[in-house]
């Protein structure tokens, strides 16, 4: 008697360390998820940043003339500042080398976020990811329309000279008017909408040891740019 009780016994004892093992994997599980969630909603809000960072700056209007100096040298360089006339042409032509630098300078910038899109689709979705490839795109419209701009010369159609200085300007005519500032900034909120939540612990704090979540907001806020930054010109 006392055999067979001690036999249900035991097996109760199996089946609850059962029980509770697999809440403890479960738990750990969810736990290990969340922290991923959290480190790619880091990297891809990170990316975004310095990718927006990087579009203001190849946007700014302000080209100085260390810019178009180093341009010049460069075609000077390579031949074609001695085939080129008039002395107009020139200006234009290193106006054009000035923007193509640029835009190689955040070359980085553009892959960190283009590294980013498989993650970004497996955590979150395809929205996600196709908001991250139009916010990069970008780059790629401004060097379309710089080139535009090279070849503009008389700029007598008006709409088609509006798009080109709204593409590769930022704020012009102003901030509220510019299609292209318009459509950054729709991207990044959009982003945002997906990647803030998880990093201030919404969705995910139950489910994150509260030393997981402390240790990772410290992360967060000293590695993350200023969403309001500016762009520092050499």
């Amino acid at each position: 008697m006392l055999q067979g009780v001690g036999t249900v016994v035991g097996a109760l004892a199996v089946i609850g360390a059962a029980i509770i093992g697999s809440r403890t994997f479960d738990n750990w599980k969810r736990q290990k998820l969340a922290e991923r969630h959290i480190e790619q909603a880091e990297r891809i809000l990170t990316a975004t940043y310095k990718v927006r960072r990087g579009l203001s700056y190849v946007r700014n209007p302000a080209m100085w003339g260390h810019e178009t100096d180093a341009a010049e040298e460069q075609l000077k360089a390579n031949g074609e500042w001695e085939k080129t006339f008039p002395e107009s042409e020139r200006k234009s032509l290193a106006t054009r080398q000035a923007y193509y630098n640029r835009l190689n300078s955040t070359r980085d910038d553009q892959r960190a976020l283009e590294e980013c899109q498989p993650m970004a689709r497996a955590f979150f979705g395809e929205e996600l990811e196709k908001a991250i490839e139009k916010l990069n795109h970008q780059f790629w419209s401004v060097k379309v329309y710089v080139d535009a701009n090279h070849k503009d010369k008389t700029g007598a159609d008006a709409a088609f000279r509006r798009k080109i200085e709204s593409t590769i300007w930022e704020g012009w005519p102003s901030p509220a008017e510019n299609e292209v500032d318009q459509f950054i900034a729709a991207q990044v909120k959009l982003i945002e909408s997906f990647c803030l939540p998880v990093l201030r612990m919404e969705n995910v704090k139950a489910a994150i040891p509260t030393a997981t979540v402390a240790a990772r907001s410290r992360s967060v806020a000293a590695r993350l740019p200023s969403a309001g930054s500016k762009p520092v010109l050499p």
